[in-house]
């Protein structure tokens, strides 16, 4: 009888609990083992051996049933882990791709810009009839630079255009 609910419970179901610290059988003496200290074992050291071994090992078909499905599980997750990591390979692979083609993208755009501010500081430059920088001393400014360099220009632009009568 169940003591916490007060279920009876019938001779269908059986319900054992057993201390796997405690059992101490070896291998050795699994030919004369009950089924139980069979299962005991098994429970305990099936991991330490392979598939192979386990059958001969136990003869009986419920433990051979058990090693047999174990291995299918183990296997599945094996197959699965490498299904996971080839998907996961993939989708790493198409990510980088992409980023690659964003910064590219990126840089290209940025590489447009500084051109374009090159172009816009050499041509105000020629306008207000001063030195026109060389093309390699400009590239050594970055775009804010640039941008900052330009808009100093303009201004000058500007002013002689409201100076002039």
């Amino acid at each position: 009888m169940d003591q916490n609910s007060g279920r009876i419970l019938d001779k269908t179901l059986e319900v054992h609990t057993l201390e796997l610290a405690r059992y101490t059988l070896q291998e050795s003496d699994l030919k004369d083992a009950s089924i139980l200290d069979c299962w005991l074992f098994w429970f305990l050291h099936a991991h330490e051996y392979e598939e192979e071994e386990l059958l001969k090992l136990f003869p009986q078909p419920a433990i051979q049933q058990a090693t047999k499905t174990i291995s299918q599980i183990a296997q599945m997750t094996e197959d699965k882990t490498m299904y996971d990591a080839r998907e996961k390979a993939i989708r790493d692979q198409q990510w980088a791709l992409h980023a690659a083609h964003r910064e590219g993208k990126l840089e290209g755009k940025l590489e447009g810009e500084i051109e374009g501010e090159i172009k816009l500081v050499r041509t105000l430059q020629e306008i207000l009839g001063i030195s026109i920088s060389q093309e390699r001393e400009l590239l050594t400014m970055d775009l804010d630079q640039l941008r900052a360099l330009a808009s100093d220009l303009q201004q000058k632009v500007r002013g002689r255009r409201l100076s002039s009568p």
